[in-house]
């Protein structure tokens, strides 16, 4: 049933916010539980194809959690590690990655539209890990 003037919201809609709009900032617990489940099912399944429901996010991350705001910043931090990989030394991603990723300022992405840039500033993310760090 359709609310008078109220459009439907599309499937994509519901996966991530309109383009160029700020992404909410999250707990970083919240980013730290869903990476981690990130972490764990790559190492179950190395080969991926797999997806999780968002009832699955739901249930992972705290009462009230944006679960789609957590999801594009863990998203945006794994496209930037897979990125880095062929300068990374290995390892899993500080505590302070996290911290900053949960709350740097970041927009929502078109889908379907090539991207010349990341949606946020990486020498800004980097240099506030590194201030997190000291």
């Amino acid at each position: 049933m359709m609310v008078e003037g109220v459009g439907k919201m599309s499937e994509i809609d519901v996966l991530i916010g309109k383009a160029g709009e700020p992404v909410p900032v999250v707990d970083v617990a919240d980013m730290k539980v869903m990476w981690a489940y990130l972490e764990e099912l790559k190492a179950r399944y190395p080969r991926g194809g797999v997806g999780v429901d968002v009832d699955i996010w739901k249930r992972l991350c705290s009462p009230g959690a944006d679960v789609r705001a957590v999801s594009y910043r863990c998203q945006m931090l794994g496209l930037l590690e897979m990125m880095l990989r062929a300068a990374w030394t290995g390892g899993e991603l500080s505590a302070n990655a996290l911290k900053v990723a949960a709350r740097m300022d970041l927009h929502w992405m078109a889908v379907g539209v090539v991207q010349n840039e990341w949606p946020f500033s990486v020498e800004g993310f980097l240099a506030e890990v590194q201030r997190e760090a000291a």
